[in-house]
């Protein structure tokens, strides 16, 4: 395997050859994920090529790259599905956990445009004590852009998620009250 000497990801006639790889050994499904991998300039034929070896393929996204001309390009190429992460119910904590200025309100463009598309979506909530308090508010809102299901995920502790469990596991308060409004919603 060769890689890109700039952005040392693998190069598309590798991940073609991983595609036929997997495709012969049987795999169904085949997840784009990343980081982000709507940066990549050759997703779409990447995607094309899963198509072609009668892969399932699955987006899964932040969306604040995804534009309308990409989506199209991805269903076109013959993508099934998109998962949206999201951080929370609303810009402040949104932008806070993201990391991004911007993003949570470019998370909400995504969604309209996967849903526009007619591509099922995903929404996938990781859940932790700054943003455990919105579960509520995180449902009606996968409701509002009506995505077809909601991953409500904990933090995987682990690497970043690791150093800085202290901050993030919930109270047991947080808990409860968060288990009753997801089994209420369900």
């Amino acid at each position: 395997i060769e890689l890109n000497k700039k952005s040392k990801e693998i190069k598309t006639k590798d991940w073609l050859n991983i595609l036929d790889q997997a495709a012969e050994l049987g795999i169904l499904q085949v997840h784009f994920s990343g980081g982000e991998p709507t940066v990549r300039d050759d997703l779409a034929e990447l995607i094309a090529h899963a198509e072609q070896n009668g892969l399932y393929s699955n987006l899964i996204t932040a969306g604040v790259l995804l534009t309308k001309g990409m989506l199209e390009a991805f269903a076109d190429a013959g993508l099934q599905h998109v998962q949206l992460s999201i951080q929370a119910a609303n810009v402040e904590i949104g932008d806070r956990i993201g990391g991004f200025a911007g993003g949570h309100k470019k998370k909400l463009v995504a969604a309209k445009l996967i849903k526009n598309s007619g591509l099922p979506l995903t929404l996938n909530a990781v859940i932790h004590r700054l943003n455990i308090d919105q579960i509520e508010a995180i449902i009606e809102m996968a409701v509002d852009v009506g995505a077809q299901r909601l991953e409500v995920a904990n933090v995987q502790y682990y690497g970043w998620g690791l150093v800085n469990r202290k901050a993030l596991i919930p109270t047991f308060d947080q808990l409860v009250k968060a288990t009753d409004a997801v089994e209420k919603a369900r």
